[in-house]
């Protein structure tokens, strides 16, 4: 069907008149979404610093459970380190303790010997003592 002559730059115009519509349209749909997220966010700000403020008293209780954490690990540690050096002085002891027995059984025999020894020096001390004694009677 044709136009009437003009028509075509009409429809041009509203075409463009419409598709202006939009953009001023997306436009100001984009401007009020970015003000709400600008809105956001400084609310999000807002709350940032308040967790951020240092005087609060969950921060103060945080501090000090996170000191009282630090000090328990540390005691903690100190422990664990104690412990592992008795286990060694434990293991040291089991392990001379075998070696007990036969040093034991090497010193009493070694004393016996030197008791033996001993009699048998008092016995020759008393009979150098007589010999000496008959030999000053004669």
């Amino acid at each position: 069907m044709a136009r009437p002559p003009g028509a075509d730059d009409e429809y041009a115009e509203l075409q463009k008149s419409a598709s202006d519509d939009d953009v001023r349209h997306q436009c100001s749909f984009r401007q009020k979404e970015l003000e709400g997220m600008q809105d956001k966010l400084k609310d999000l700000e807002k709350e940032m610093t308040k967790l951020n403020d240092d005087d609060t008293p969950l921060t103060r209780n945080i501090r000090t459970l996170e000191n009282r954490l630090d000090k328990a690990m540390i005691k903690y540690n100190e422990a664990q380190s104690i412990r592992k050096t008795y286990e060694q002085i434990v293991k040291r002891l089991k392990e001379e303790r075998i070696g007990f027995d036969n040093q034991l059984a090497a010193i009493e025999r070694t004393l016996k010997a030197k008791e033996k020894d001993l009699e048998e020096l008092v016995l020759m001390s008393h009979d150098a003592q007589h010999a000496k004694e008959v030999a000053k009677a004669e």
